[in-house]
C-alpha cells in the first residue's frame, strides 16, 4: 500500500483535483484537509467478474448513480468498464474511493486470461453470479481462481449472488452460495440492481478496506 498526499495550510483554498487511474492501478491512499476538517481518503482497486449478463454492470452502475440509472438494455462489456464512487466510513474521518473495474465476462474473448492485467494490485475482489443460471455459479470457481493466481496474499472479497427478484426461476439455492463463499474465503450477499437492492457489497468492501489500513497502521506503529 503506498501513501501520497500534501499538506495545505489552515487558510489554503480547497482545490478542485482530477485523478487519473494509474498503469497498474494501485490501492493507496490520499489525505485532504479543508478549513472545516480533514478527511482520510483511501483508494481501494476493485476487480468485479462474473459471467456475462449475471448484472454486474447493472450493479455497479445503480451504486455509482446512487440508484438513479438502471440500464434497461443490455450491452455488453467487451474489455473493461471503469467507475470511482467515493463511500463516506460512518462515524469517522476516512472515506474510501472504491475504483471499480467491470471485468467483461463474455467467453467469446477468454475473459479470464484477457483481463489479467486489470487483476494486479487490487485490493478487493468482487464475484457476481446470477441465481437463475446454474452455469454463472459453477464458472465463479475460474474466476476466483484467475485473480487470485500468482498472488502472494488471499486477496479478500464478496461472493454476490444477484437477481434474486427472480425468485420463480431461481436454482442456486442461498445456502449454497453461502457454503461456496465461506469454501473461497468471501463474503456472501444478496442483491437485485432491479428492486434497488445493491448497496450491501459495495460498502462491505469499503469498510472492510479502511479496518485494513487502520489495522495495517496499527501494526506499523508498534513494531
Amino acid at each position: 500500500m503506498a501513501a501520497v498526499g500534501e499538506e495545505k495550510g489552515e487558510d489554503a483554498p480547497v482545490e478542485a483535483q482530477k485523478w487519473e487511474v494509474p498503469e497498474p492501478m494501485e490501492s493507496c491512499l490520499r489525505s485532504m484537509e479543508t478549513t472545516h476538517r480533514t478527511i482520510l481518503m483511501l483508494r481501494c482497486k476493485v476487480v468485479v467478474v462474473g459471467d456475462a449478463t449475471v448484472g454486474k454492470s447493472a450493479l455497479i452502475s445503480m451504486f455509482h448513480s446512487g440508484g438513479a440509472s438502471y440500464p434497461k438494455q443490455y450491452v455488453m462489456t467487451s474489455w473493461v468498464d471503469f467507475r470511482v464512487k467515493q463511500v463516506d466510513i460512518p462515524d469517522t474521518s476516512t472515506a474510501v474511493e472504491l475504483y471499480l473495474f467491470d471485468c467483461a465476462g463474455d467467453p467469446v474473448f477468454n475473459q479470464v486470461e484477457e483481463n489479467a492485467s486489470q487483476y494486479d494490485q487490487a485490493g478487493f475482489l468482487f464475484v457476481v453470479y446470477d441465481v437463475t443460471k446454474e452455469d454463472s455459479f459453477a464458472s465463479c470457481a475460474k474466476w476466483i481462481q484467475g485473480v487470485r493466481k500468482g498472488r502472494e496474499d488471499r486477496l479478500p472479497g464478496v461472493l454476490v449472488a444477484n437477481k434474486i427478484d427472480l425468485e420463480e426461476r431461481r436454482v442456486v439455492d442461498e445456502q449454497r452460495g453461502r457454503d461456496f463463499a465461506k469454501e473461497n474465503g468471501l463474503v456472501y450477499f444478496e442483491t437485485s440492481a432491479l428492486q434497488g437492492n445493491y448497496e450491501g457489497p459495495f460498502r462491505h468492501v469499503a469498510m472492510e478496506f479502511a479496518k485494513k489500513y487502520e489495522e495495517t497502521v496499527a501494526r506499523a506503529e508498534d513494531a
